[in-house]
């Protein structure tokens, strides 16, 4: 099946279309300057969020002995960051609506400033913490943004191929990150890595503040606080729920407490989630306009991106982890074996959609898939019995395929959504993809932890606990590559 992406619905106030605020889009295949702009700017803040996930995984040892840290609490460095952006994403919708493209991109930009100063700076674990989730705030409001201003205001030829380039761009960050992390952790001291954010920050705030336009007006908008409180409590429930299990199994001895807490969690965070969705459901002015699900090939193609985000997450997390805690590398020799592969990713999203806007969605996706598989596979069986370079070359594939497959996917979902219904739909793959990942990193470092409990770091024993951890992690990314691969096929199926 070849992707359509001209949206099957047209909106009186979608680009092409003259409306009051919003400037008249031509149908001609021309990427005017200021869309350019406009998508390196916001692409500038995703960026930077995106490579301080990578940056911090490779730097946990660093960190854990710095503050003096278990894995669990440093893990939330990462897992924290991306709940509190898979909070904020759910607001997408409304806040597009409501606000000017300009004005959010000048908040987002702030508050990743103002988080970065405040980590740099940070004297305690806490503050540290408390600086990361401040930028958590600007990139869930930035990374929408910039899809929906491709989605919106690019040609219509080109949306394949842009929506390529921003997963290029997204995808340079996990390919600097590991190897950025490694010599700062070894050379410097990872506060540098913050103090760095400062000089893009303020590029990109140039950039965005000339670059973006508004391609629809504005308008007064109810926004349904009720459900934005019950979907981060849901949100916020099942990934705490799942942590504390794990810290229940691996303290050996739980006390009555700590066991109701752990399995009362998640449980709230199960209701918390039923409740949102018939709150939305029923309202006239819901958060997320749920009504996107009723196409199945969105629907589907949202369930294999949401998968796909937590395979290469967890990933990027497992393979430096075992590299150096396991294999007993450096930080920077484990970031430079993970480099090749998060390049070869990111070089391979806009290659995956020029093949798409020819050739339609299947090839790629189906291609990219089916790689993914494999490699997974074989990093499951292989990927604690052989040495880092054949680590590295197995996790190489398994980007190419992730390259090929991942922005296409969203592409391809997104290309069957309402004009009208953009944020909305932009707004639920972000908040999925964002939380797939704060499940993928609280998933895999509960197993790894659990294995590391009670054993001195840098013993034998302890190097052991951590290969057994690993290999635990990678064989529960296999089988979710597995649902992953079905769940790309029902996307595209042929649609009634």
């Amino acid at each position: 099946m070849s992707v359509d992406t001209r949206n099957q619905h047209t909106d009186p106030a979608a680009p092409g279309s003259s409306s009051a605020g919003g400037p008249s889009v031509t149908p001609s295949d021309t990427i005017s300057g200021k869309l350019v702009g406009s998508i390196v700017a916001t692409a500038i803040l995703s960026f930077l969020g995106l490579l301080l996930e990578t940056v911090v995984n490779i730097l946990f040892p660093a960190l854990m002995a710095d503050f003096g840290i278990t894995m669990s609490a440093v893990s939330w460095m990462t897992t924290g960051y991306l709940l509190v952006v898979s909070v904020i994403m759910p607001l997408s919708g409304y806040l597009q609506r409501r606000f000017t493209a300009r004005s959010l991109f000048v908040t987002a930009a702030i508050a990743v400033m103002a988080g970065a100063l405040v980590a740099a700076m940070a004297p305690v674990y806490p503050v540290l913490l408390a600086g990361r989730l401040l930028q958590g705030i600007g990139t869930g409001i930035a990374t929408p943004l910039m899809f929906s201003i491709i989605m919106m205001q690019a040609p219509r030829a080109k949306v394949g191929m842009l929506m390529g380039v921003g997963g290029l761009i997204l995808g340079i960050a996990p390919a600097l990150g590991p190897t950025l992390g490694g010599a700062i952790g070894t050379l410097a001291g990872w506060r540098l890595i913050f103090w760095l954010n400062i000089p893009l920050l303020v590029i990109a705030l140039v950039v965005g503040a000339r670059s973006i336009q508004q391609a629809t007006p504005t308008r007064k908008e109810h926004l349904a606080v009720g459900q934005l409180v019950l979907l981060a409590l849901g949100l916020v429930g099942l990934v705490l729920g799942i942590e504390r299990i794990g810290a229940m199994v691996s303290s050996g001895t739980p006390g009555a407490a700590a066991m109701a807490v752990a399995i009362a969690t998640p449980i709230v965070g199960l209701v918390c989630l039923a409740l949102f969705v018939r709150a939305a459901g029923r309202s006239d002015h819901p958060l997320i306009h749920l009504n996107v699900l009723r196409d199945g090939t969105y629907a589907w193609s949202l369930v294999a991106f949401a998968f796909l985000q937590f395979i290469t997450l967890g990933l990027g997390y497992v393979l430096p982890t075992y590299a150096q805690m396991s294999m007993g590398h450096s930080s920077l020799v484990a970031g430079l074996a993970v480099l090749p592969a998060a390049v070869i990713g990111a070089v391979f999203a806009p290659l995956g959609g020029v093949i798409l806007d020819h050739v339609g969605a299947r090839v790629p996706i189906m291609t990219g898939a089916v790689v993914a598989l494999v490699s997974a596979v074989l990093l499951a069986v292989l990927g604690v019995r052989v040495n880092l370079v054949l680590l590295a070359v197995m996790y190489l594939v398994f980007m190419l395929g992730f390259g090929l497959a991942f922005a296409n996917t969203q592409t391809h979902g997104m290309a069957h959504v309402p004009q009208h219904l953009t944020p909305d739909a932009t707004a639920m793959m972000n908040t999925c993809q964002q939380f797939a990942g704060a499940l993928s990193m609280t998933v895999l470092s509960t197993i790894v932890a659990v294995r590391q409990s009670g054993l001195t770091s840098g013993t034998a024993a302890f190097q052991h606990g951590t290969r057994s951890g690993s290999a635990g992690g990678l064989a529960v990314l296999a089988a979710v590559a597995v649902v992953g691969l079905v769940a790309e096929h029902m996307g595209l199926k042929k649609r009634d």
